[in-house]
């Protein structure tokens, strides 16, 4: 009985060496590293955060990736966790690195009901981690650990303030004005406007439709300056409108679409305010 249990005993000690050593072997012979970071497919409701991962393989001979278990966890809460056996196995050349990138889909909405908060940061930390099983061509040799961070922002919508509407030239028929408009960028990147497609109505009346093209540039959490030239037709528009030009304020209504561009690409955003605005009048 004394023999039996002496025997378990070594053999397990055995089997506790030899899984330490395979491990160790694979720790000397893989290296995983973090080459870079991107963000691709950018928009209002979130984006890709791509991490690429380098394997390199010291040894003279070549190691197979077939599996891997990572998760994505953000202050602390798992935002994302995924395990997949690979059928077709990645192979690792002798001496060689291996490049393989890990996308992971970022939705605003989720993150926000996730992590409390969050959506008035301007950056969001994220820790990425897991483990990655590898074999060689005739049995499993285990796995290494991973653990990497990386940060990517949280878009917010710009803001539109109403300034004035600048009577030039008013006339019986018709009017020369100007719609001023302030854009601010609440944003940690910069924003450049590259077009403004929008409809501007004076209380219910619609008077004009229109696309501009831009090139302005919005600094981080800075602002820019719009005008908006219009010329009225009172027999169009409706004599309404006249009306409405003659006091000191109206109500007004501008919506349509902004495209802008930032530093992972372009991005459409839709705008829809009514508020009360001043009119001015250069004589």
């Amino acid at each position: 009985m004394k023999r039996t249990r002496k025997i378990i005993v070594l053999l397990a000690l055995f089997c506790v060496l030899s899984g330490w050593s395979q491990s160790k072997s694979l720790q000397d012979d893989l290296k995983i590293s973090l080459k870079e970071t991107r963000i691709r497919d950018f928009s209002m409701d979130g984006l890709t955060y791509v991490f690429y991962i380098s394997i390199y393989n010291s040894s003279s001979s070549a190691y197979f990736l077939s599996g891997y278990e990572y998760r994505f966890v953000v202050n602390q809460l798992q935002y994302f966790h995924l395990q997949i056996p690979l059928e077709k196995k990645i192979v690792i050349e002798p001496k060689k690195s291996k490049l393989l990138s890990f996308p992971i889909k970022i939705t605003y909405a989720h993150l926000f009901r996730l992590v409390k908060g969050i959506e008035t940061e301007d950056q969001v930390e994220g820790t990425w981690s897991g483990t990655m099983t590898f074999a060689d061509k005739r049995k499993e040799r285990g796995r290494l650990s991973f653990s990497f961070s990386g940060s990517f922002p949280i878009f917010k919508t710009p803001q539109i303030e109403f300034r004035a509407l600048r009577v030039n030239e008013l006339t019986i028929g018709g009017a020369d004005v100007s719609f001023d408009a302030g854009f601010g960028n609440p944003n940690v990147f910069a924003l450049t406007v590259e077009r403004i497609s929008y409809e501007y109505y004076l209380r219910n009346s619609l008077i004009i439709e229109e696309s501009v093209t831009e090139g302005k540039a919005i600094a981080s959490h800075g602002e820019a300056a719009f005008s908006f030239p219009m010329l009225m037709n009172f027999f169009e528009v409706g004599k309404d409108v006249y009306m409405q030009l003659q006091r000191s304020s109206t109500l007004c209504r501008f919506t349509g679409e902004i495209d802008v561009k930032t530093e992972w690409g372009r991005v459409k955003i839709p705008f829809d305010k009514t508020g009360r605005i001043t009119i001015s009048r250069t004589s």
